[in-house]
């Protein structure tokens, strides 16, 4: 089994010159975090990080794994990213007779994600022999507008759950469906997976799984990676 975490994502809605995986929270870069975390589940052999094509962002970022950590670099789309993520896995995959390896997509910029909800979804998505991904339900209201400016209609949620990562999916099924999808529409893999007639399983995961997205998210996820801190000392 083992781990890829997307990072070569530029954040455009972060407004800063450094990308957001790779500034400093709680006293580690964001990305670090995410690799600890995924480094402490003893069923992943290895982590993958798919980082952005313009080196010179990371190049002189030291990131530590008690795992192997493989670099490579990302494409234009998640897609893309994702499918380098699995050709760099490919040599170690290969050389297993009869492997049927599953694969942890992870979004580098989800900082907060916990052990426990990474073993959760393993241990489910094994159980049923199933692809799936970690998911928390949506409590705002929802609405729908079809010009942008002004409410067409409610949305109801009770049958809504938000995505979170990571996602998990055997390795030759996933990076099949990838090869084979129209990336423009999809903004992760559980979508692919969708558009390919499947349907993944839903693990419920921790609410405090944030993704980092805008500047305010920072002192969230400050917060809630320092109350870890506290609990676990």
């Amino acid at each position: 089994m083992y781990a890829i975490i997307v990072a070569a994502g530029s954040g455009q809605r972060f407004v800063s010159d450094t990308p957001k995986q790779f500034l400093e929270i709680a006293g580690k870069l964001a990305i670090q975090h995410s690799i600890d975390a995924f480094a402490d589940v003893d069923a992943i052999e290895a982590i993958v990080l798919v980082m952005p094509k313009n080196q010179s962002l990371w190049q002189n970022i030291e990131l530590t794994a008690s795992k192997p950590l493989i670099y490579t670099k990302g494409g234009s789309t998640r897609v893309e990213s994702v499918l380098h993520g699995l050709e760099t896995l490919a040599p170690s995959i290969n050389d297993k007779v009869g492997d049927n390896s599953w694969i942890l997509v992870h979004d580098a910029a989800r900082a907060c994600i916990a052990k426990s909800d990474i073993e959760k979804l393993i241990y489910n998505c094994n159980t049923k022999n199933q692809g799936g991904l970690l998911v928390k339900p949506i409590n705002d209201t929802i609405k729908y507008s079809e010009d942008g400016e002004n409410i067409t209609k409610t949305i109801d949620r009770s049958k809504l759950t938000a995505a979170l990562t990571p996602q998990m999916f055997p390795y030759k099924q996933l990076k099949s469906i990838l090869q084979n999808i129209n990336s423009k529409l999809i903004t992760d893999e559980s979508s692919a997976f969708e558009q390919a007639g499947i349907k993944p399983l839903m693990v419920k995961g921790r609410s405090d799984n944030i993704k980092i997205t805008y500047a305010e998210d920072l002192l969230l996820a400050e917060f809630i990676l320092r109350k870890k801190v506290c609990q676990s000392t």
